[in-house]
């Protein structure tokens, strides 16, 4: 249900059939109008009478119903597609055949546009690419775990919801992921991966390729070509897009991002870096605006500085208080008479309308002044004392947003449902023997040592300490050195049989890390979109940053190897192991 092309600006590639004659062919359904059209089909908006539902229906050209092989591989896809019940996924409700020989798929209507029309109507700004970006990898990895590839990720193939909900549509050109090479090469050029074009092994890789060029075009408002321009060339980004773009992009698929959710986990942790340097932003301009502008209000942070600093000098120099008759110049006006406490009667001036009145040293404190008479009713009030909560002002800072390191530094303290899971993670991956493969490189060097024993009986006498010394080695679990051209040839041909039995078992290793870790990772993304759904933004932010850190793990997964991992990232160095975790 794409809309590759509109239908009234463009003639149709086929004989298109009208609304009135695809009523005729399928009239369990009320066509409305045609939708939009592009080289393999066309999309008509209709209803299904007996549920009462919007539905799209999109039929094929009918020589593709011709070819028998063809058409068969159509039906099990359709039914392959039937179970991808995801969010952000085009449902699938039907299909078939009509009998003018037109395959259709019944799908889910989606009120909205193209991902290809908003990128044409102008700029989509980076958070809410990233957005659905993230979203169109949810609906890959849920495709990619059933085992289906869609092989035709494009703009055009995207719906957009009106409430900015990704729907990925058109599995038209969907496989299963075999990962072997493609016979006959589909898709979208801008958007194929070279495996596909050279004829190579293909797997999820391509359709990480495509969804790495489609972020570009939302970023850019254009497909990348060769050589590929910075995306900073087009908006005030982060150099990180680029990186980010280049991996998922890279024309060797071993270089690219190897599954999806680590992808996707990539883009949340650079937009969690985005909103962290925002932050810093704000504060910074907020700051720099309280300080250009002087508006009446700050006569009285003046005046409360002045007072801060009469206290302290009052505080600091102590002596005798000011005498009356110096206080005396200073004013035309008198007090009423006081008590000083020393039987005689002297006058006073009012003193000058201030903020506080000067502290007296705490010895030298005179009595309580009784109350004024009324004939100084005339005196101006005193300005109230500032309290001392009120001063000085500083822009209001918000707290920055936890950074990866925070969230992987005290992740026992602010999740420890997270910290669990690690910690499960570590066990699960320790009892996965294949990984490490420690019982089948047991049972090689079981067989390599009593085949190196019986070869000594055929090397002569000069040779045999090259024979000795390998059997030492294997024996002790000690590295091997590499073969020497004086060895005997009977211990270079078993050499060369042990080194490849060995790097299979290795590699066996390498792929179930590969797996476990990907499933993993998979784990801590689904907490981390329940934790969305959930309302709970910072805590999904937070697993978003551990699934990455998660794949970027080289060893078992553990909380001390994911502090060590992300210290060494920003620099901060080593840490200790936790208490929990001994070092692996």
């Amino acid at each position: 249900m794409s809309q590759e092309s509109s239908a009234q600006q463009h003639l149709p590639p086929f004989d298109v059939p009208s609304v009135e004659e695809m009523a005729a062919l399928l009239p369990q359904y009320a066509f409305e109008k045609l939708a939009a059209f592009g080289g393999m089909g066309a999309v008509y908006r209709g209803r299904q009478v007996s549920l009462d539902r919007l539905v799209a229906i999109k039929i094929l050209p009918p020589e593709f119903g011709r070819q028998e092989d063809f058409a068969d591989r159509f039906k099990s896809e359709a039914r392959a597609m039937a179970k991808l019940n995801h969010t952000h996924i085009v449902g699938v409700y039907d299909f078939g055949i009509t009998k003018e020989g037109h395959l259709y798929l019944v799908m889910e209507w989606v009120e909205g546009q193209t991902l290809h029309t908003l990128i044409q109507n102008g700029s989509i700004p980076v958070r809410k690419a990233a957005n659905l970006a993230m979203q169109l990898c949810d609906a890959l990895a849920f495709a990619h775990h059933h085992k289906i590839l869609h092989r035709d990720i494009k703009p055009g193939n995207i719906m957009i919801s009106e409430d900015d909900q990704v729907k990925v549509a058109d599995f038209g050109l969907a496989r299963p992921i075999t990962g072997e090479a493609e016979e006959n090469p589909f898709g979208t050029p801008d958007y194929v991966a070279p495996e596909i074009l050279g004829k190579g092994a293909v797997d999820q890789r391509a359709d990480i390729f495509a969804a790495g060029v489609v972020v570009y075009e939302m970023l850019t408002g254009r497909v990348p070509q060769q050589p590929r321009r910075s995306v900073q060339e087009f908006a005030p980004l982060s150099p990180r897009w680029d990186e980010l773009i280049d991996r998922a992009t890279h024309a060797d698929p071993a270089l690219r991002f190897q599954d999806v959710g680590e992808f996707r986990a990539h883009i949340a942790m650079l937009m969690n870096q985005s909103a962290q340097a925002v932050g810093v932003v704000t504060v910074v301009e907020d700051e720099s605006k309280s300080r250009g502008a002087f508006k009446p209000l700050n006569f009285v942070w003046i005046g409360v500085a002045v007072i801060g600093i009469s206290i302290v000098l009052g505080m600091m120099f102590k002596g005798e208080p000011e005498p009356a008759t110096r206080r005396k110049r200073n004013s035309g006006e008198s007090l009423p008479k006081v008590d000083e406490g020393v039987g005689k009667k002297v006058k006073k001036k009012v003193e000058p309308v201030v903020v506080v009145p000067v502290v007296e040293p705490e010895k030298k404190q005179p009595k309580a002044v009784p109350p004024v008479e009324k004939k100084t009713a005339a005196v101006p009030a005193a300005v109230p004392r500032p309290k001392p909560a009120m001063m000085p002002a500083m822009v209001p800072v918000t707290e920055p947003p936890e950074t990866p390191l925070e969230a992987i530094m005290k992740i026992e303290d602010r999740d420890p449902e997270l910290a669990q899971m690690v910690k499960d993670f570590g066990v699960e991956w320790a009892a996965n023997r294949e990984i490490e493969g420690a019982s089948e490189m047991q049972s090689l060097a079981d067989k390599y040592i009593p085949a190196l024993q019986r070869s000594l009986s055929a090397v002569v006498p000069q040779q045999r300490d090259f024979v000795l010394s390998e059997i030492s080695h294997i024996a002790n679990h000690e590295p091997l050195g590499e073969p020497d051209p004086l060895w005997p040839e009977v211990l270079k041909t078993l050499r060369k049989a042990y080194d490849a039995q060995r790097e299979a078992i290795e590699g066996r290793g390498v792929m179930a890390a590969e797996k476990m870790r990907a499933e993993q990772c998979e784990l801590v993304l689904q907490k981390a979109r329940e934790r969305t759904a959930a309302g709970k933004d910072e805590a999904a932010k937070r697993a978003e940053v551990v699934a990455a850190e998660l794949a970027k793990l080289k060893t078992a997964p553990s909380l001390s190897a994911l502090r060590q991992n992300v210290a060494g990232a920003t620099g901060v160095g080593n840490v200790p192991p936790t208490a929990a975790e001994p070092v692996r």
